[in-house]
């Protein structure tokens, strides 16, 4: 498959998807008339840089579908990605235990590789300070460790945090940079709705990797909820060349399940293109 067709082919099922989020958030929608719901937090991901931290604004009692869907504590992923002439799948169960968030993980690659994952999160918040260390391993002795911090009281905060790793190879799962510094801004529209602005680049390797994300979640209805990744690449991929790309995510919610799309060009600043779907249970 030539890079062209795989282009063509990833644009087609991207915008299938979309239909297929408008057409269920359409049907999804009240049937009567009332007043407009509030929103609540979407559940973050294993080791994400994109944290949830607002809080419900509603009464539990007055809080709808989407908004309580945050409350599970598990979350089971399956996801699988496609890149020309392969795809690889991973597996992934989360739980939460208090504060701490634990995940165990397996990825197979039928062409290259093969690991198991274990990581660990814990979340610290109390006034104007959210705090969130997270450390993975993997069966390839790969270890990577990251601190995220969200600096604020008000509805718009200040994003910072830095990652790294043993620098033993495995297969990032990350999609940014892994040696790292983040710094950006954040703003809570609602309890649910939100904006985000960072960039994450590499300040260990001198590749002068970069990725900048713009992230907007939006709840649909009582039911579903929506959220738009933009990011722009730039930087030395692994074989020396400069570029400069852009990509786009899709994540959609559901109180008991979720579903996204991922199209991403020079992914961790390899030459190919991926193609990254995943479904999930909340439970």
């Amino acid at each position: 498959m030539t890079t062209e067709t795989f282009v063509v082919t990833a644009l087609a099922r991207t915008i299938l998807v979309l239909v297929f989020i408008c057409a269920s958030a359409f049907l999804a929608r009240p049937q009567s008339g009332g007043a407009k719901p509030e929103a609540s937090p979407t559940p973050d991901e294993p080791g994400s840089l994109f944290h949830t931290t607002a809080q419900p604004e509603l009464p539990k009692a007055d809080r709808d579908p989407i908004e309580k869907a945050d409350e599970y504590k598990s979350k089971l992923t399956f996801g699988v990605y496609f890149t020309p002439g392969n795809q690889a799948y991973d597996l992934n169960l989360r739980h939460q235990l208090g504060p701490f968030t634990v995940w165990i993980a397996g990825f197979y690659d039928p062409q290259n590789n093969k690991l198991l994952r274990t990581g660990i999160q814990y979340d610290y918040k109390k006034a104007w300070f959210h705090f969130v260390p997270t450390v993975e391993v993997s069966t390839t002795r790969a270890v990577t460790g990251s601190l995220y911090t969200e600096l604020g009281s008000g509805k718009t905060f200040a994003i910072a945090g830095v990652s790294r790793t043993n620098l033993k190879a495995f297969f990032d799962l990350f999609w940014d940079p892994s040696e790292s510094v983040q710094l950006g801004i954040g703003h809570k529209i609602s309890g649910y709705d939100r904006f985000q602005a960072y960039t994450i680049f590499d300040v260990r390797l001198h590749t002068e990797q970069q990725n900048t994300h713009v992230v907007w979640r939006h709840k649909l209805n009582a039911n579903n909820g929506i959220t738009f990744d933009g990011v722009f690449k730039s930087g030395h991929t692994d074989s020396g060349q400069f570029i400069r790309s852009v990509g786009v995510g899709v994540y959609y919610d559901r109180p008991h399940w979720f579903w996204k799309l991922y199209y991403d060009p020079y992914v961790n600043f390899a030459n190919h293109t991926m193609v990254r779907t995943g479904i999930g249970l909340k439970f």
